[in-house]
């Protein structure tokens, strides 16, 4: 167990080691990022909050803000413009680790947890970008960890309902959050129909969620360009025009949402990221029923919180409001699917030991193959991307125009 409990600790230095070595190699910013520095130098604070952000970008208002104050009195230094990137980034990884503390039953399991960190290149590289994706993992972790502590919280009401209140505010930092809260308002509307009379934390919440929705319609939604969704995004909607697109875009979401999570270039090495994190979304839509019975229709388990956010990402897509598996739009769901595929593994362990034996050391092969491809782009090459090449010593160059996307 020593050892064990030393090579987490290893792992984990690994990936804040990685983190933090590709922030301060200050890469440049890339056309999204100098698309939001505009907004950042050219409009006033009052005017984040009153019309379009520039550059036909989309970005949580108070948290640019934030970003805007902060940075300004360094000049717009790329080390303060990314910081909270980072801050946001590192406090998810903490906060996920604690989630899959709670939920892994070996120490194996834990570490390739950590160790599948290591190797998302997405996990890294937004961890110092000047886009709002690291803070969208670390909201999505705190309302799984939120929806895990339901046994804990009951034991202070006071304090619970105090989370309660604060819990939606993540809305004025986060998009996705937006939408994943809808989690835990079912929750407390499920426990008031099972207790068959209004619950004052149901006040508490609804209230708090209700008065962040306006805030984010009033200062964002309402002055944003409502077009540039559709426009940017339409490839990555699931189309109801004919049984042939449906399925057509449906598989072209999967394959982005199995195969885009640690890394894309060259392009074999997206095969194993199908086969590990494909087997992983197939052991959550295979135990995701009989673990919502277990839990009397609630979300109080890993499996069936997972399905719930992949639901919604799917129902959202339908209905054209959020595309569905884009990498760094759907990074908040990355934990959650290497979660499941962790599970995954375990589950076949259990069945035929030999096999999940051997899925375990060629998962961890992979990650180890991974994780030092990422290592050498960020010490190395001193430049990883989003899309970086393994093992490269050349950089890629972006040639996509200004306005390349709104989020």
């Amino acid at each position: 167990m020593r050892y064990q409990r030393l090579l987490v600790l290893i792992v984990i230095g690994w990936y804040l080691i990685l983190a933090v070595g590709h922030y301060f190699n200050q890469r440049p910013l890339w056309n999204d990022e100098q698309c939001v520095l505009n907004s950042i130098t050219q409009l006033k604070p009052a005017s984040l909050f009153t019309q379009p952000l520039l550059s036909d970008q989309a970005f949580p208002r108070l948290y640019l803000w934030v970003i805007q104050q902060f940075s300004n009195p360094f000049n717009q230094n790329l080390l303060s413009l990314r910081l909270f990137s980072l801050l946001a980034m590192i406090g998810a990884f903490f906060v996920w680790f604690s989630i899959a503390r709670r939920i892994l039953s070996y120490p194996w399991d834990l570490i390739l947890f950590i160790g599948s960190w290591c190797a998302s290149m997405p996990l890294v590289y937004y961890a110092a970008e000047l886009k709002p994706y690291s803070m969208d993992v670390l909201a999505s972790g705190l309302i799984v960890l939120f929806l895990l502590d339901h046994n804990q919280r009951q034991q202070n009401l006071q304090v619970n309902r105090i989370i309660l209140l604060l819990l939606p505010l993540l809305g004025l930092w986060s998009y996705p959050a937006l939408f994943l809260l809808l989690l835990p308002l079912y929750n407390l509307s499920c426990e008031g129909i099972n207790e068959r009379r209004w619950l004052p934390e149901l006040t508490f919440y609804l209230a708090s969620y209700v008065l962040v929705l306006l805030l984010v319609y009033l200062f964002d939604f309402r002055v944003s360009v409502h077009h540039l969704m559709e426009e940017f995004w339409h490839d990555y909607f699931i189309s109801l025009d004919s049984f042939k697109h449906f399925f057509d875009s449906l598989g072209k979401g999967m394959n982005n949402l199995i195969s885009r999570r640690f890394a894309e270039n060259p392009r074999w090495v997206k095969v194993p990221s199908r086969v590990f994190i494909g087997l992983g979304t197939g052991y959550m839509l295979a135990a995701f029923w009989g673990q919502f019975r277990k839990d009397r229709f609630l979300l109080r388990s890993v499996v069936p919180m997972t399905f719930a956010m992949f639901l919604i990402q799917l129902v959202l897509a339908i209905f054209r409001a959020y595309p569905f598996a884009v990498p760094r739009m759907s990074l908040f769901f990355t934990p959650l699917l290497i979660l499941m595929t962790i599970k995954g593994i375990d589950f076949i362990c259990q069945q035929v030991k030999v096999l999940g034996v051997a899925l375990r050391i060629i998962f961890a092969g992979y990650l180890v193959f991974v994780a030092f491809g990422i290592a050498w782009d960020v010490f190395i090459k001193k430049d990883l991307g989003a899309e970086a090449a393994l093992y490269s010593s050349r950089s890629i160059v972006f040639s996509l125009p200004i306005h390349n996307s709104t989020y």
